[in-house]
């Protein structure tokens, strides 16, 4: 498989078919979402560090990413308040950024090809089907076996997790007779240590930032 970033396998797991539909997120979460896909991302590159209640950039040097570096300089500016409950809050205007740059992407991989159509007669709608579902589908079935059965999961999957639990996609991932075991094990695993890399408290800040989030983004 293609090496993806988190913002690109999210945003394949947010697709509702191979036919090119999205799952109905309410758009301040997708936001949230991207956002903190893309926070994640730069912590697995070793681009961040954090203590329990700050996150700050190590390294600020671009990526060349155009979904990641929009974030990056905005974490990097002098301005910025780096106390972890309001990071998303500060990002959230970004996460637009980090989908449609990560669409890009999946299109110039040959993954997704962008098409437009029309609904009614006036309104232009772009869809982005699968070129042959591969991707969409490994990304999956990769946290099926982890979520359903004995496997462990890498950083990237515990990531995934985490953003398709907090941003309620989990039952399009999961049948919903078994939610209840996929939830256990989301909560176990955002838990020990194997995720590495101080992920886990970037998941933690991200679900304690959009919990506390404010009523005007929410």
């Amino acid at each position: 498989m293609t090496m993806l970033t988190v913002p690109e396998e999210f945003l394949l797991l947010t697709l509702k078919d191979e036919e090119g539909g999205f799952v109905d997120i309410p758009l301040e979460y997708q936001r949230a979402g991207f956002v903190g896909a893309a926070i994640m991302e730069l912590a697995l590159e070793g681009r961040l560090d954090n203590d329990l209640s700050r996150v700050w950039v190590v390294n600020k040097a671009p990526t060349g990413n155009p979904a990641l570096d929009p974030v990056l300089a905005r974490l990097s500016a002098p301005d910025f308040d780096s106390s972890a409950d309001n990071l998303i809050n500060q990002l959230i205007e970004l996460g637009d950024t980090v989908r449609e740059q990560s669409l890009k992407r999946l299109c110039d991989k040959k993954i997704l090809v962008e098409t437009e159509g029309r609904l009614l007669w006036f309104l232009k709608t772009r869809r982005y089907p699968a070129v042959d579902g591969k991707e969409m589908r490994e990304v999956k079935l990769r946290l099926l076996e982890v979520l359903l059965r004995d496997g462990l999961p890498d950083p990237r999957d515990c990531c995934l997790m985490s953003l398709a639990e907090t941003c309620g996609i989990i039952r399009q991932i999961v049948p919903q007779s078994e939610l209840k075991l996929a939830r256990e094990r989301i909560a176990k695993f955002s838990k020990m240590e194997l995720i590495g890399q101080n992920v886990n408290h970037y998941i933690e800040i991200f679900e304690r930032a959009m919990a506390l989030a404010t009523p005007a983004h929410m």
